[in-house]
């Protein structure tokens, strides 16, 4: 393919290398009319490799139009930059360039003492929307929806729906017409396709597809994700708690949650969620790491302890101290292997703890196998390294149990954690590798504790 013919090529360092030379050289015009000419997803790629200061002169020289999606599509790092230099007249501007609903997300990232000055400087429609939107709980599909949607009476027919939908001032695409009664509860939705396909004078009410999807207004941000996945939506309608119509959510917005999700979970297992996003502190960072910290560090001092009780035996045989690392690692990443594999079921919406045993047994068997290869490898290795079959055998058979062990705690704590309604990610960081590096030295040097009787 002719890379200069291809409209989608973008050559990102020559992109930064104009850049930095506009601002180098102050050259506010052309650094205006460049940022005009350039996609402002392009842009929103590249705003992170500039300086703070530089990342604002950028944002400034931006058209208010391209501003709304760079400030949506930007890492949250340079987003949150943004917010605390940023004019309040200019992102007032930039927040009537939004969707409702992506205006809200960035309202909420605004220092609280500006958020009301903000909102008295934006077009009034705009600031009730955004308002409506932050009144809802958080995570919740209200949070997401975005409240402009097109809709009919099932008693229109399709030449009054088209004309209706012309009056319409949308600034997302839209594949659906929703269909509402007098009191605007959802009954249904037209396809934009079978609206302009159908015959003349055809009534809204014969084409109408009745049986649809939607979600609570308070519904959780993930059931949404998972209907639109499991039935293939574009979009999914949201009615309050009489039914009606409220909102939708678009592909793109749950793409952003699906997003979100996982960034969340990754990095709750770390205790870094708020960090990983870019918008805490330095002191809020260290509180939020510390609880991991302490607690590896009281579960190795408990590893320390188990191994002082057994110092006698490791006396007798020194070799034994070698394999202590190979016995926490191999039992730490096992464990953590099969908690990931729970937590993303359960994350799917899978109800893993319905058929908790069915689990645990899948999980034994395949404890079973790895405990066995691993422990034939590590025997093997034993004897040639410390010339001392007894070792072997004892480092060999304790690698087995040791998996075997790690794997069903990897299966049963996210399972717990589910039930007690605490997020089971948590269960896949420093708890499962902790107790199982405890638990791991024991069983071995217990064992060794036997042979050597």
């Amino acid at each position: 393919m002719d890379m200069k013919n291809n409209k989608e090529f973008w050559n990102r360092e020559k992109a930064i290398k104009s850049i930095e030379n506009f601002l180098k050289e102050s050259l506010d015009a052309n650094l205006e009319t460049f940022l005009k000419s350039t996609k402002p997803e392009d842009v929103a790629e590249i705003l992170g490799e500039f300086s703070s200061k530089e990342k604002i002169r950028i944002f400034n020289a931006l058209p208010a139009e391209n501003a709304a999606v760079v400030l949506d599509d930007t890492d949250p790092q340079t987003r949150l930059q943004i917010l605390q230099k940023i004019d309040n007249d200019k992102l007032a501007k930039v927040l009537d360039e939004m969707p409702a609903d992506e205006a809200a997300d960035v309202v909420e990232e605004v220092p609280e003492e500006n958020r009301e000055e903000i909102l008295d400087l934006m077009e009034e429609k705009d600031a009730e929307e955004v308002e409506e939107i932050l009144s809802y709980p958080e995570d919740s599909a209200g949070r997401v929806m975005n409240p402009e949607f097109i809709f009919v009476r099932e008693n229109n027919d399709v030449e009054d729906a088209v004309q209706h939908m012309r009056n319409f001032e949308v600034e997302e695409k839209f594949i659906y017409v929703y269909v509402v009664d007098e009191n605007m509860k959802l009954q249904g939705a037209v396809t934009i396709w079978k609206l302009l396909t159908a015959n003349k004078g055809t009534l809204i009410k014969d084409i109408v597809e009745r049986e649809i999807h939607s979600i609570l207004v308070d519904g959780d941000q993930e059931k949404a994700a998972l209907i639109m996945k499991k039935y293939d939506l574009f979009s999914l309608p949201v009615i309050n708690n009489e039914g009606c119509l409220v909102g939708r959510i678009t592909v793109d917005d749950i793409m952003d949650v699906v997003d979100e999700e996982h960034a969340e979970d990754i990095s709750r297992m770390t205790g870094t969620i708020e960090e990983e996003q870019g918008t805490e502190t330095t002191l809020k960072a260290t509180q939020n790491r510390l609880p991991w910290l302490i607690t590896c560090m009281l579960g190795s001092i408990v590893t320390g302890l188990v191994i002082q009780h057994y110092e006698v035996t490791l006396a007798e045989t020194i070799a034994l101290v070698s394999f202590i690392p190979v016995i926490t690692a191999t039992g730490g990443n096992s464990g953590v292997q099969a908690s990931t594999v729970v937590v993303r079921g359960i994350a799917l919406g899978h109800r893993v703890y319905a058929h908790v045993m069915e689990e645990v047994w899948r999980q034994l068997k395949i404890a079973l196998g790895l405990g066995l290869i691993c422990g034939t490898v590590l025997t093997f290795l034993a004897n040639i390294w410390m010339k001392n079959s007894l070792v072997g055998i004892i480092v060999g058979l304790s690698i087995f149990l040791v998996v075997v062990w790690s794997n069903f705690v990897g299966v049963v704590i996210p399972v717990v954690f589910e039930k007690m309604r605490i997020d089971p990610a948590i269960a896949s960081g420093p708890l499962i590798t902790t107790l199982n590096d405890v638990v791991g030295v024991f069983i071995y040097l217990t064992i060794a504790s036997i042979f050597l009787a």
